[in-house]
């Protein structure tokens, strides 16, 4: 199937910005990569950040049907967590430190202000599902949930620190470190 030109800036753009971070990457390098003009790119988009948005808000909805999907499946409360923290490393192996840091960049802030906005949603299934799983007996019941979610934010929070990312030799290994020490604390595992 023969993609669209749309199709192509999107496709291009997403391989250089996972890679590069996207404050790096020019719209002249997306237009070249994906064989158009700069005039095709604007036909399409009103500039970079509305590409990173476009992007950012399409993986976000994939993956929120899949937590959704796992969530609203007849599996064990354990096996849906490995099946949550399995999606969320096979997404994060994908994106560039780069990629990440630029979240964070001041001269982001709409491009923040959505990744805020989709973490803030993320976060409210995750509190109810926590609290559906406490009901059922699934999980310590002398756990406050509310804490419990305030932890896993300051947990985010704390990774965008420049420090902590160095800590780091790929996102995949962050977010393995911190939602490991989120759900299991210093307990053993099994590997995921």
């Amino acid at each position: 199937m023969k993609l669209t030109k749309k199709q192509q800036i999107e496709r291009k753009a997403k391989e250089l910005f996972w890679k590069h971070g996207f404050k790096k990457v020019t719209i002249e390098e997306i237009c070249k990569k994906a064989i158009v003009s700069r005039k095709t790119f604007y036909t399409f988009y009103e500039n970079k950040s509305a590409l990173v948005i476009f992007l950012l808000e399409q993986i976000i909805e994939e993956m929120m049907t899949e937590y959704k999907r796992i969530i609203n499946s007849e599996l064990p409360f354990s096996e849906k967590i490995e099946q949550m923290l399995t999606l969320k490393y096979e997404s994060s192996k994908s994106f560039s430190m780069e990629f990440v840091d630029d979240f964070f960049h001041p001269d982001a802030e709409d491009i923040l202000a959505i990744y805020t906005k989709i973490t803030q949603e993320s976060m409210s299934m995750i509190h109810s599902f926590f609290i559906n799983a406490q009901k059922n007996n699934e999980i310590n019941p002398d756990l406050d949930i509310t804490f419990v979610m305030l932890m896993m934010q300051k947990m985010l929070d704390i990774t965008s620190q420049p420090d902590v990312m160095k800590l780091f030799p790929d996102t995949e290994t962050m977010t393995r470190q911190i939602s490991q020490f989120v759900i299991y604390g210093i307990m053993p595992t099994k590997k995921i």
